[in-house]
């Protein structure tokens, strides 16, 4: 199934219009984590999130782009 990575913060949106084939949701679940790990790095990105659709417009997932002090 195609999965789509858009990164959302309170005032803008980034769509992803290409997506991403992924076979199961555990593969879907490590990709947006490591974006989201990856985006970290600069400052820009924080507070921002990595929302997850669907091919069929649901929400799969939300992980919150936050620096990485903070989450250990």
């Amino acid at each position: 199934m195609r999965y789509f990575f858009h990164l959302e913060s309170e005032t803008n949106v980034h769509i992803d219009h290409l997506g991403k084939e992924f076979e199961d949701a555990q593969g879907v679940k490590a990709h947006a984590l490591a974006v989201a790990r990856k985006l970290a790095r600069e400052d820009k990105w924080l507070g921002w999130s990595v929302r997850v659709i669907d091919a069929s417009n649901s929400e799969v997932l939300c992980v919150p782009i936050v620096d990485e002090a903070l989450q250990k």
